[in-house]
């Protein structure tokens, strides 16, 4: 199991049968991936000062934008069906990562 996935995902991709499988799989820890990145989101921001706030604000929006367009390479690299794949596990990699990346905000 990669670091931060949740038992469930690593459950569902062990019995997991087809493409469509593992894109069900990759789309259910992606929604709980982003929301681990949007409660370290809200626990840096509160530890932050007002100014901080605002700076942490523009760079979430820049590395969501930055994200996507990173993950759009992958979604569209050869034109078959590990694409899907390939581009949910990046951004499933790169949301844990930028959660991983704010936790360390609201530490002492």
């Amino acid at each position: 199991m990669a670091q931060n996935d949740s038992p469930a995902y690593s459950q569902c991709m062990e019995t997991a049968q087809s493409t469509l499988d593992m894109n069900n799989c990759n789309g259910a820890e992606i929604e709980r991936q982003d929301a681990r990145l949007n409660s370290a989101y809200k626990k840096a921001k509160a530890a932050l000062e007002p100014a901080q706030q605002t700076q942490l604000l523009d760079a979430q929006r820049l590395w969501i934008k930055y994200r996507d367009a990173n993950c759009k390479v992958y979604f569209n690299l050869t034109g078959g069906t590990i694409d899907q794949l390939n581009g949910a596990g990046c951004v499933l990699d790169m949301t844990k990562a930028r959660a991983d990346e704010l936790a360390t905000l609201s530490q002492p």
